[in-house]
């Protein structure tokens, strides 16, 4: 499926990004133990994004083309120890209506974005900020200052 201007402009605001220009993504549901009743999906999502820069707050533009694979458990089955291999995670539970694509694709492009997005113009190295002490101002000096009206 490929997400819409709507769906795109909603979820660019709840992710907090300048603009989602693309995002697709193609996924393939296949029985993971028919006795059991789980689903993997297997796929790729693809995207365009936009952040901000955290130093200079200049955008950022990223193109993300990642594979992705979750394994759904029946929420119902009765509870017992669950073997989960060493290179993969415990299986999420089933949900009664079925998996929503759009929300799984939402849920892992939030995952995939660079948490510390960075203009390739912004300084190198950790952020410094000025404090209130480095301007002169501090919530102690203002409080004097106030002192000295009473």
């Amino acid at each position: 499926f490929e997400a819409g201007p709507r769906e795109r402009a909603a979820l660019a605001r709840r992710l907090e990004l300048l603009a989602l220009d693309r995002l697709a993504a193609a996924f393939r549901f296949e029985p993971a133990d028919e006795a059991e009743g789980g689903i993997r999906v297997s796929g790729t999502i693809e995207a365009d994004v936009v952040q901000r820069c955290v130093a200079t707050l200049e955008p950022v533009p990223q193109t993300i083309r990642e594979t992705i694979a979750v394994l759904y458990a029946p929420a119902d089955r009765p509870e017992r120890e669950v073997e989960v291999p060493p290179d993969g995670e415990a299986p999420e539970p089933l949900p009664e209506a079925g998996v929503d694509v759009g929300a799984l694709a939402a849920e892992h492009l939030a995952l995939l974005l660079d948490p510390y997005p960075r203009h390739p113009d912004a300084p190198p190295g950790p952020l410094e900020y000025a404090t209130g002490e480095a301007a002169g101002t501090t919530p102690f000096a203002a409080l004097g200052q106030l002192k000295g009206k009473l």
